[in-house]
């Protein structure tokens, strides 16, 4: 009795002896071959493992941390890059937090531990070695099979971020909180609706200077869209704007645009006045910096007027957001189509 009773005080302290690791922050770092980092309260043995594409489920890595918690700023998705179409996180059970990698196809990966830090990297595939020319006894193989399109890369841009709060309003809201709400929630949308890759220029409340904001002049993505909330000491301006600017083959003049971005700002705007709202005045060109020395077409969209109740407090509206973002979906697939049909 004595020793069940011990064994029955050990049992119950057991819990108590360690506290478990919360995982604090997933980070992405883009590119062909993404990084993924996992931000950890102390040190853990992540254990690692890759599930096969299954109906309606893609290409996975899945990687475990025993006595694992998953923290408040870790359970949002995070979209990817490259091969790494987005990052999820779950609890799988009481004692284990689970990290996803979903992936386009299968992936060599490295998983490396230093300190409270985990990071998968994604490796690119091996090159295959090109295969001997035909003889006459060995007929040339045939073809291989065609392979869809790369898919297109959309930068979202969460504006301001950090120490720069943006405009603040009623209630104490700022235009980096609501920026970065409706920029996640479009950019979980995207690559399920739209077939794309999304990259986030900022996926948390960090400050990013605009110049690590824009993309290489060498980009080939599609589109750049950059979300902010507007403010005036004006109580009548109320509702939505868009601008555009960016893309290559423009005039010196800042204000200038490529017919690319042009095309953008229209779709977006007349999506956004059909299933949202009035937009005030049309797409216009504009010379802020993320779009007049953005190598990529790019639209800035003001989703409302932070400094009037009832922009304020729909700003903040899930279902607004919601709506938004749907809205934005629909834009952006739109121009995506007219572009497809100008070349």
């Amino acid at each position: 009795m004595r020793a069940l009773a011990a064994l029955a005080l050990l049992a119950a302290a057991a819990p108590a002896l360690g506290a478990p690791v919360l995982l604090e922050r997933v980070r992405v770092r883009g590119g062909t071959a993404p990084e993924v980092r996992l931000e950890l309260s102390g040190p853990a043995a992540p254990l690692a493992r890759t599930l096969a594409a299954g109906e309606g489920t893609p290409e996975r890595i899945y990687v475990d941390i025993a006595d694992g918690v998953v923290g408040p700023q870790a359970r949002e998705p995070v979209p990817g890059s490259g091969p790494l179409l987005r990052v999820r996180t779950g609890q799988f059970d009481p004692h284990t937090a689970r990290v996803v990698l979903d992936l386009t196809h299968p992936t060599p990966y490295d998983v490396q531990v230093r300190g409270h830090v985990v990071t998968i990297v994604l490796r690119a595939a091996p090159s295959v070695a090109p295969a001997p020319p035909p003889t006459e006894a060995t007929p040339p193989p045939p073809p291989p099979p065609r392979t869809a399109a790369a898919a297109p890369l959309v930068i979202i841009d969460a504006g301001h971020g950090g120490r720069d709060p943006g405009a603040s309003g009623v209630g104490g809201v700022l235009e980096k909180d609501v920026a970065l709400a409706v920029a996640k929630l479009l950019a979980a949308k995207l690559p399920a609706r739209l077939g794309v890759n999304v990259l986030l220029t900022r996926s948390d409340d960090s400050y990013i200077p605009v110049d690590e904001r824009l993309p290489p002049p060498e980009s080939t993505a599609a589109a750049f869209i950059s979300l902010h909330a507007n403010a005036c000491s004006d109580p009548h301006p109320r509702g939505l704007e868009v601008f555009y600017g960016g893309g290559r083959l423009r005039p010196a003049s800042l204000t200038a645009a490529s017919p690319e971005a042009a095309l953008l700002g229209r779709a977006i705007a007349r999506a956004l006045r059909s299933e949202v709202g009035p937009v005030r005045h049309t797409a216009r060109p504009a010379d802020f910096a993320v779009l007049a020395r953005n190598p990529v077409p790019g639209v800035l969209v003001e989703v409302g007027f932070l400094t009037q109740a009832d922009d304020a407090l729909r700003a903040q509206d899930a279902a607004y957001q919601e709506r938004l973002t749907d809205a934005l979906v629909d834009g952006l697939a739109a121009f995506l189509q007219q572009s497809a049909a100008r070349l």
